[in-house]
């Protein structure tokens, strides 16, 4: 094969590196990490000075597998390139336990091995690897396919973030970030179904604002929206992280409290009504005060259904309301 002149080695080089279009990552600004694992100091700085030549990679080195396996554990890269044959672990094991990291198992890795057999081939791709070098590595097949791997976890990335936010608009009530009715109700029955099965207490209150109608009327709904958006900051403020709230109607709420009595779900409505009752909502140059009322009831030991529970604690909401609101009650 004849020999590359330096020029047209460095051009294809520059091709490889940078490609005719820009990459998602690049685009969107992303530094890109490239881990490089190889106990002999001499192909693992080679590697690097490759990797290096892509625009927007950083790379860095190890030359333990145990120590690179805790590094990319605690801040996972975009890309690894992995030696064969290695002292304390070989390539194959690194590569099983890196795939055994949750966070790890989409991040590209390529083996690279002396290894002319083609077991070690099979080994390596049966194991999760997505490609495969040989040494001594060319070092525009390096690049190149450093390159490819590295669009598909940036593609990967945008996916993941793209779907995460298509969730979030999915599950989430617009106004109050709340969880929406839907979400709610699909948590509640699982919450109420592991609650009945094991025996466990767990309590579900609605909350309503009172004459919310008079506050719109009053006001205008930009003054009602914010009226909304408050008392959702204070429920988040005021509730555990393991306990749920959504909005399931217009100014109407549901919360579902995990491993809480009734009696301490009473305290804990009681807080809410006093904290709620003390609020200065201040929008559109106007000061609003506004109560609420809650009906409180509790999951039975067993058998009991979400639609149940829930039934209970708005009837108890209704005796709250004709009760002289601004209270809570319990189911009866």
């Amino acid at each position: 094969m004849a020999k590359l002149s330096s020029v047209v080695f460095e051009e294809r080089v520059d091709a490889a590196c940078n490609g005719e279009a820009a990459s998602s990552a690049q685009a969107s600004g992303r530094a890109r990490t490239v881990v490089i694992i190889d106990d002999m100091r001499s192909s693992a700085m080679l590697l690097k000075a490759y990797m290096e030549q892509i625009d927007g990679v950083s790379a860095s080195t190890f030359s333990d597998p145990e120590e690179a396996l805790l590094g990319c554990s605690e801040a996972a890269p975009d890309l690894v390139l992995v030696d064969y044959h290695m002292p304390k672990m070989n390539g194959v094991e690194f590569l099983q336990k890196f795939r055994n990291i949750p966070h790890l198992r989409e991040v590209p890795l390529v083996m690279i091995t002396g290894n002319e057999k083609k077991e070690a081939l099979y080994e390596a791709l049966e194991a999760g690897a997505n490609d495969y070098l040989r040494k001594p590595v060319d070092a525009i097949e390096v690049i190149t396919r450093a390159r490819n791997l590295l669009e598909l976890r940036a593609r990967q990335i945008e996916l993941a973030a793209a779907n995460e936010q298509l969730y979030h608009l999915a599950t989430t009530d617009q106004l109050t970030g709340l969880k929406n009715r839907r979400h709610f109700m699909e948590k509640l029955d699982s919450e109420v179904d592991r609650s009945s099965r094991y025996g466990r207490p767990c309590a579900v209150a609605i909350l309503d604002v009172d004459l919310f109608k008079a506050v719109n009327d009053t006001y205008g709904h930009d003054v009602g929206d914010k009226v909304l958006q408050s008392l959702s900051q204070m429920l988040l403020d005021e509730l555990r992280n393991v306990d749920l709230v959504g909005r399931i109607g217009g100014e109407e709420f549901a919360l579902v409290l995990p491993e809480t009595s009734k009696g301490q779900a009473w305290e804990v409505c009681q807080r809410l009504l006093a904290r709620i009752r003390d609020a200065r909502v201040t929008a559109a140059g106007v000061e609003v005060r506004f109560t609420a009322s809650i009906g409180l009831a509790q999951v039975a030991m067993a058998g009991d259904q979400a639609s149940a529970v829930l039934k209970r604690a708005d009837e108890a909401l209704y005796r709250a309301k004709h009760s002289g609101r601004d209270r809570c009650e319990l189911e009866t």
